[in-house]
């Protein structure tokens, strides 16, 4: 975080985007696997914030910075093989709920976006024949962060759910 510092002066933000999955059972997911997911999407972000949390504390000249959390539809309902992922991201906007009642008095702000299906290699290398119709454009959940970054102080918008219209796995 020092390099951060030194180059740009703090940070204002901090975006918690990586996320990775091993499609398999729970039968069938080896321990490496099942970790290798829980570290990125849960652990890392953890890690992030816990390392960038005094530059957050003095950010927009002492009043606070904000957090933002990619969820995913996984965190509010489960499917077949996926357990290391739901897990992970169920897990993921808990730590926002955490972080949000910990520091809100340091005036950081949480949020946590919960994407529906994104037209990204995360889903296209995975499941070739997905119907692309059914997708949203990174550009939309970049939409969205903007929208809550631009929050005036004194509110936050805790959670927000975007989806693509077609979306499957919501009703």
């Amino acid at each position: 975080m020092g390099a951060i510092r030194r180059q740009w002066g703090g940070l204002d933000v901090l975006i918690n985007n990586a996320g990775t999955d091993h499609t398999a059972s729970v039968q069938d997911i080896a321990p490496e696997q099942w970790t290798r997911v829980v570290h990125t999407n849960l652990f890392g972000p953890f890690l992030l914030v816990k390392a960038g949390l005094t530059m957050l504390c003095e950010a927009d000249q002492g009043r606070g910075g904000q957090i933002v959390n990619i969820a995913s539809t996984a965190s509010l309902r489960a499917w077949p093989n996926a357990s290391a992922y739901h897990a992970s991201k169920w897990g993921l906007r808990g730590l926002s709920e955490a972080l949000h009642a910990e520091f809100r008095s340091s005036g950081i702000r949480v949020s946590t976006v919960i994407a529906g299906g994104m037209r990204t290699p995360f889903l296209l290398d995975r499941f070739p024949d997905i119907d692309l119709n059914v997708l949203q454009p990174p550009q939309n959940v970049a939409s969205a962060i903007l929208f809550l970054l631009g929050m005036p102080r004194g509110s936050v918008v805790a959670e927000i759910m975007v989806l693509p219209q077609q979306e499957t796995s919501w009703p």
